[in-house]
């Protein structure tokens, strides 16, 4: 069978997107053999796959763009009921590459009709919230392990570095000792990277979802109090990485070579400075996990409980077969949702 060509309201629904959802862009891509497989490649969920971008029936497709750099795409299928649009998550970023997306279900495929506006308007308010809420999950997993990955290189390095000393505490063996201050340095600035990477959007969110009372009292105030600190300190170890990165810039622009033979003692000039945060990070991280986790938790719970309400309030309005049409349900409050990410 030819390919399909695609429907005049891809074009329509590209356009529908920034004006409906402020800060994201959409743009109506060829789907060529090379292209269809970079962006099933490219997917959340491979499983979804489903043969919609390999079976050659679509042509084109809607990539979306959000302001934080994650993507949807969008594709033209057809339905027993008419035309609309599949849309899937593509792998959101991940500069450190820490993002474990096979631990946590992707948000669900959604289907969306022809008309532009109203497609448009179920991904801004049932596909996006659901891929926020899972996103922010695998951040906090991210973060998990970084947070036990720095605790892991303070403690590797306590544990051998009071062999290295004399009675008095000096160092028995000046190279020796500090070799082993560069290599905790390093281990834990893998991690502090992962938190530059991450920790902005879950810390957003736990500001965010946190309130008064939950600071005052309850199984998160211990640790929402002890995240107060943690912005300043992902400044500074921002500042850490800014400043080396424009010692990098420096040394590409320089004379030939110069990066090779600098490269390694800037290294650990920048992984030295970053410790302080590092080892802030050993009690702010793990505080930050537990009440982002706590929060996720919570609002997963009420929106399953909102959901079992508003089953309920269907099944009282159902008509009934003796007694007639009951009175019309209340309108439902609306749950709670990961809060929009910030940079």
């Amino acid at each position: 069978m030819p390919p399909t060509p695609a429907p005049d309201w891809l074009s329509e629904f590209a356009e529908a997107v920034p004006a409906q959802m402020p800060g994201w862009n959409a743009a109506v891509h060829t789907l060529n053999a090379p292209e269809a497989l970079r962006f099933g490649t490219q997917l959340w969920d491979q499983i979804e796959l489903d043969g919609t971008l390999t079976d050659g029936d679509a042509t084109e497709a809607v990539i979306l763009t959000g302001p934080n750099h994650d993507r949807f795409i969008a594709i033209p299928v057809h339905h027993s009921d008419g035309p609309g649009l599949t849309l899937q998550a593509l792998r959101p970023p991940d500069p450190t590459g820490t993002l474990n997306l096979t631990r946590f279900t992707a948000p669900a495929v959604a289907g969306l009709g022809p008309d532009p506006a109203h497609a448009v308007a179920r991904m801004k308010d049932g596909f996006l919230p659901d891929y926020e809420r899972a996103l922010l999950r695998v951040q906090i997993q991210a973060l998990r392990t970084a947070a036990a990955g720095i605790v892991q290189a303070s403690a590797d390095w306590d544990d051998v570095s009071g062999t290295l000393c004399d009675t008095e505490g000096w160092p028995i063996d000046d190279k020796v000792y500090a070799d082993g201050k560069v290599a905790r340095d390093a281990a834990a600035w893998m991690h502090v990277e992962t938190f530059l990477a991450h920790g902005p959007d879950v810390l957003a969110y736990t500001r965010e979802a946190a309130t008064s009372r939950d600071y005052d009292y309850g199984p998160a105030s211990t640790d929402l109090r002890r995240i107060r600190g943690v912005e300043t300190t992902l400044e500074g170890a921002q500042q850490v990485q800014t400043e080396w990165e424009q010692v990098v810039a420096l040394m590409d622009g320089s004379l030939p070579g110069s990066r090779e033979l600098y490269e390694e003692e800037a290294l650990e000039v920048r992984n030295s400075e970053g410790w302080h945060y590092a080892d802030e990070l050993i009690y702010q991280g793990p505080a930050l996990v537990r009440a982002a986790g706590h929060l996720a938790d919570r609002a997963d719970g009420e929106r399953l409980a909102e959901n079992l309400r508003q089953a309920a309030a269907l099944t009282r309005s159902a008509p009934d077969a003796h007694h007639g049409p009951s009175a019309p349900p209340p309108v439902p409050t609306a749950s709670p949702s990961a809060p929009r990410r910030g940079r």
